[in-house]
């Protein structure tokens, strides 16, 4: 870390989901790191060897990545990330701009509220071209606006009337000393499988357009075939 200098570091994680990453996304990502002057920090997918793969050399590839203490080192720069929900979390408390890149499930939310506030960029991982990556890379490292609004994001983040660890110490505590809050505890535990997944309501609606279009069906068959009983009267009348 200390001896990236002026330009700092990025880091690079798409969390556990880069399982079986394609070679021309992985290619993209590779050629657009290796023009950028920061050091990168490559936190590597589960399945993936190191040694088969040929990192330029500003790109330091690891299996795992203490992610929170890196974040909040000073010479961190830039946080490139799948868009996790832990991950954002971390980035805006460290304030480091992101550079995104969602994948599924709850990233493309999470994405956009992070480029909805100007903490940073969204890309699309699919489509995206070395040039699109490294111009967003830069983009968001010279643009001030960024680093001040993740600054302000963390300040706000972090100004709070208790500190989160308290707050979870004092709700074990109060659990503990109360013997159990039956009153806090969710009823979805309780609440039959068909129920919870609304499968009743589903069924309904179901049933109802199965209803409707069997019905309208049933019209269309009874008109079309009143229509053709009337040309076969039709054409006996003319013989």
């Amino acid at each position: 870390m200390q001896s990236s200098g002026d330009a700092g570091v990025i880091l690079f994680s798409l969390g556990s989901t880069t399982a079986g990453m394609p070679e021309r996304i992985e290619q993209v990502i590779l050629n657009a790191f290796a023009q950028v002057p920061q050091k990168v920090i490559w936190k590597l997918a589960p399945d993936i060897d190191p040694s088969s793969v040929k990192f330029p050399p500003n790109v330091k590839p690891m299996s795992w990545v203490p992610q929170v203490d890196l974040l909040a080192h000073k010479k961190m720069k830039l946080f490139v990330t799948h868009g996790g929900t832990n991950g954002v979390y971390e980035s805006v408390n460290h304030g480091v701009p992101m550079v995104s890149l969602p994948l599924a499930v709850d990233h493309h939310d999470n994405v956009a509220r992070v480029v909805g506030r100007g903490l940073g960029v969204r890309l699309d991982i699919f489509t995206m071209t070395t040039e699109e990556l490294l111009q967003a890379i830069n983009h968001v490292l010279s643009t001030k606006s960024y680093q001040e609004n993740v600054d302000r994001a963390a300040r706000i983040l972090s100004d709070q009337l208790t500190k989160p660890m308290d707050r979870a110490m004092w709700w074990i505590e109060h659990l503990i000393r109360h013997g159990g809050l039956p009153h806090l505890r969710t009823r979805a535990h309780k609440i039959p499988f068909h129920e919870y997944f609304l499968l009743d309501v589903i069924a309904l609606f179901v049933a109802v357009l199965a209803v409707v279009v069997g019905g309208v069906v049933c019209v269309c068959r009874l008109a079309f075939r009143k229509k053709r009983g009337q040309q076969g009267q039709k054409v006996k009348k003319d013989n």
